[in-house]
């Protein structure tokens, strides 16, 4: 009996690295095997616009080890992307040329590629969903609109939760004005209003087992937007350890939940949503899809 197909996805993003091996259907995917490390690759882009020395030789030899089980898993398929603190940073090909040469085909995801990849996940995961998709990682934010199971205009912010940590620190209201400058100039959010904002991202999928652990309900499900108003309120009286204390939250997140209901709340401002949803599949789960279409 010959084995089933199995599909392996590197993501280097801001906060994390991953490699995760999938099998079963690409729409429906089965992880037979995920392995994380918080590498944080964007903090010094933030700061310096440059990726931190310490940061990347301690991604390299993540991803180096990720290159030995590769060679013992043998996927079918094999796809390495890289996201935002790479995009941004001055540093960051050398950093790719590294990458490469432990003989990983990593290729520079733009930030439109990224948000497409991301909602082709929601799709994927959430048939027939129309909406906005809002995947938040560690350097930029992405949005994506969605509907009859095709993705339309896609948009990519430097609105990661490292920038909104830095634009926070500066004053109260900041992170809102921020925002709607950005969102300005998409005149396509108009007939997302009223629909189902869907979340995608480490820092959101925290944030609603944090709403679980708070409020009830399921983890996924939609929610109304009102909600975030009371989410946002509660988490910022709340110390990181009473986060961690939290099931399903460690102690690398527990301190973006402020940042994330921030954000949130300010978007959901700004794009009028009928209710809210956090995705657990996204980018990854995406780039496994689309390369079925």
């Amino acid at each position: 009996m010959s084995r089933k197909a199995r599909h392996a996805i590197i993501d280097i993003g801001s906060n994390s690295i991953r490699l995760v091996v999938f099998g079963g259907a690409r729409r429906a995917p089965q992880i037979l095997y995920d392995d994380k490390l918080m590498a944080g690759l964007g903090r010094g882009v933030t700061a310096r616009g440059l990726l931190d020395r310490r940061a990347m030789d301690r991604a390299i030899g993540e991803l180096a080890r990720y290159a030995a089980l590769i060679r013992l898993i043998e996927p079918d398929s094999l796809q390495v992307v890289a996201t935002a603190a790479v995009r941004d940073a001055a540093n960051g090909s050398q950093f790719l040329d590294r990458v490469r040469a432990l003989g990983l085909p990593a290729r520079l995801l733009s930030g439109e590629e990224e948000a497409q990849a991301s909602a082709w996940g929601v799709i994927a995961s959430h048939p027939g969903a129309v909406g906005l998709v809002a995947d938040l990682g560690g350097g930029s934010l992405e949005l994506a609109r969605i509907k009859d199971d095709m993705v339309y205009e896609c948009a990519s912010f430097r609105l990661g939760i490292m920038p909104v940590a830095a634009i926070r620190a500066t004053g109260r209201g900041i992170l809102r004005g921020a925002l709607k400058r950005e969102l300005a100039a998409l005149d396509w959010l108009e007939p997302a209003k009223g629909q189902t904002l869907f979340l995608v991202g480490g820092a959101w999928r925290a944030l609603d087992k944090a709403r679980v652990h708070l409020f009830g309900g399921t983890p996924g499900e939609a929610f109304p937007v009102e909600d975030t108003r009371r989410l946002k309120a509660t988490i910022r009286d709340l110390t990181v350890q009473r986060l961690v204390a939290m099931p399903g939250i460690n102690t690398a997140r527990a301190p973006q939940l402020g940042h994330a209901t921030a954000l949130l709340h300010a978007l959901v401002a700004e794009t009028r949503p009928a209710s809210v949803a956090v995705s657990s599949a996204g980018l990854r789960e995406g780039l496994l899809f689309k390369g079925q279409r």
